[in-house]
């Protein structure tokens, strides 16, 4: 077997050398790609009217948010390679005022959060931040004067009634399901308007039916709602836990052409 002269001085680093870090890099900046795609959605626009939920039940009158829990996801997903990485949702509230936040880390680190005031038995956002990396860009609701306001594109947009965003509206589907269960039932649609960094969407969810989740704490049967991605819009899916206080035990985010990141309870923490 050849061995190389330890005396040797190293020379201009070679291109099958370079290759592995340049792949990894390349790697790297595909991941923080896909994560600013799933987070950025559509391109920015008027929101297309969304259909009404119903009016609450009778069966709904109590309103009470779940209580705080940081549930830990194992994250899997699909960007030009398969990829594994682990990340959480977790949901903090007084009462009053609330905070939500998926975060995920596979090469890169990435969230999004949402904060603002609990009303009732809807959220209404203040403020969301999508962080990629070292990037951050922020819709703020300014509810006084009725706009958004974006840091990544310019200009005001209105504040559509019972506005989301993209990290609240797993949370606002969670509570529906705990407050007015009658709404869930196969084939049956819920639409909300979401703030996205580009502007305003509608995820419309239809009601999948019933599945049984494998997680960390064992195997859940789960209510699976799923917003199609259609049109170079974001798709989104999640699994919400009766047993687990309607919690989303498991959340996938997807565009078109098949790439995605998937997010699987591990463990439960609770404060």
């Amino acid at each position: 077997m050849n061995r190389m002269n330890p005396l040797r001085l190293p020379g201009p680093r070679s291109r099958t050398d370079a290759a592995p870090a340049e792949r990894g890099a390349r790697v790297r900046r595909a991941l923080a790609t896909l994560v600013a795609v799933l987070a950025a959605g559509a391109s920015a626009g008027a929101a297309t009217p969304a259909t009404p939920l119903p009016a609450a039940s009778a069966a709904s009158a109590d309103t009470e948010w779940q209580p705080s829990i940081d549930l830990r996801y194992a994250l899997r997903g699909h960007y030009f390679i398969g990829l594994r990485g682990s990340g959480a949702f977790v949901w903090q509230h007084d009462g009053d005022r609330y905070r939500v936040a998926l975060t995920g880390s596979s090469l890169v680190d990435f969230a999004y959060t949402s904060t603002g005031r609990i009303d009732g038995a809807r959220l209404a956002p203040d403020r969301y931040v999508e962080q990629v990396l070292t990037r951050r860009k922020v819709v703020d609701f300014d509810r006084a004067a009725g706009v958004l306001r974006f840091t990544a594109i310019s200009g005001t947009m209105p504040l559509p009634p019972r506005l989301q965003d993209s990290a609240s509206v797993f949370m606002q589907l969670a509570h529906q399901l705990r407050t007015d269960p009658a709404l869930f039932a196969a084939g049956r649609h819920m639409a909300f308007v979401v703030a996205r960094p580009s502007g305003t969407t509608t995820w419309d969810f239809t009601v999948v039916g019933h599945d049984l989740v494998r997680t960390g704490a064992g195997e859940l049967s789960c209510w699976h709602l799923r917003h199609a991605p259609s049109g170079g819009s974001l798709g989104a899916e999640v699994w919400l836990a009766p047993s687990l206080n309607d919690l989303p035990v498991q959340i996938r985010l997807e565009k078109d052409g098949g790439d995605y990141l998937l997010f699987t309870l591990r463990e439960v923490h609770r404060p």
